[in-house]
């Protein structure tokens, strides 16, 4: 049985909002918890520029959803730090400051948990790893949300 340890306080303002963003979209709401800890340390503001997916997937990439936000589009944003690009990939329709919002925010993040959950068989773990990335990064990112949650590995 998974053990639910209390998350700090910092979530608090947002707690019924994760809430309801986890049931929406039948996410584990405590893991869901965990990942803002660790993707923004619950901060709505946070903001991250990622150089090398910018030149691999966007710079010279016109296809790209982001091309024309140029490096915006290679920036996590928020509390569940999602991509521009993987936000606009998904469908998202506005501008890239918006995603600071935290439902707005929180919902994209949320959705393309649940994306990755779906392409992992529903295996968090996975789901996880893929929400990262890949390689190495994204086995201690996700070995990282399930010691904040407090789950065994």
């Amino acid at each position: 049985m998974a053990e639910n340890r209390p998350l700090p306080d910092v979530l608090a303002p947002f707690g019924s909002l994760i809430d309801r963003t986890a049931a929406t979209f039948q996410l584990d709401g405590q893991l869901l918890r965990a990942q803002i800890l660790v993707e923004s340390s619950g901060n709505p503001w946070a903001f991250r520029y990622e150089p090398a997916f910018f030149t691999r997937y966007i710079r010279h990439n016109p296809h790209a959803k982001g091309f024309l936000y140029g490096p915006l589009a290679a920036c996590s944003y928020g509390l569940l730090q999602i991509l521009l690009e993987t936000a606009l990939e998904l469908g998202y329709p506005d501008r890239p400051e918006h995603l600071f919002v935290p439902d707005t925010g929180l919902v994209w993040g949320a959705r393309y948990l649940k994306k990755c959950l779906n392409r992992s068989h529903d295996d968090v773990f996975t789901a996880l790893q893929l929400y990262n990335g890949s390689g190495d990064a994204a086995l201690a990112y996700a070995h990282k949300v399930f010691t904040t949650a407090g789950r065994p590995v």
